[in-house]
């Protein structure tokens, strides 16, 4: 829509809008909300990172299933850091990132706040109690 004037691109916005909106009424609530959870799917896989976020102090090689990197990215990480460990945590429930992530819980140094957050979140993926 390079080409076309400022108007006529208002226009069609407006047009958008209100097709969008008629659309909506016209959808069962629960179509609705699963077009939403579908969206909102596809936003968080698309901000799941696939590497290793943080580089760690202690460790030369971070790594996923090290309890030690996971409590480096529990004390020490960003928003963005916790939410790829959420993601490879709930993407393979019993896998090496949980079971790692789960003796971190249960062993390590309480972090407050953190730490029973965290287990909170665990529980819930896996269905179960650390």
């Amino acid at each position: 829509m390079q080409h076309l004037s400022e108007p006529a691109r208002r226009l069609f916005v407006k047009c958008g809008q209100r097709g969008g909106r008629s659309r909506a009424r016209q959808l069962a609530p629960s179509r609705r909300s699963a077009i939403a959870r579908q969206a909102a799917r596809a936003r968080w896989q698309k901000q799941a990172p696939q590497d290793v976020p943080i580089a760690s102090v202690r460790l030369t090689t971070a790594d996923w299933g090290d309890p030690v990197y996971l409590a480096e990215i529990l004390s020490e990480g960003s928003l963005s850091d916790w939410r790829a460990l959420y993601h490879r945590a709930a993407n393979h429930p019993f896998g090496t990132t949980s079971q790692a992530l789960a003796k971190v819980l249960r062993d390590g140094e309480m972090i407050y706040g953190v730490t029973p957050l965290w287990r909170g979140i665990l529980r819930g993926i896996q269905g179960n109690s650390l």
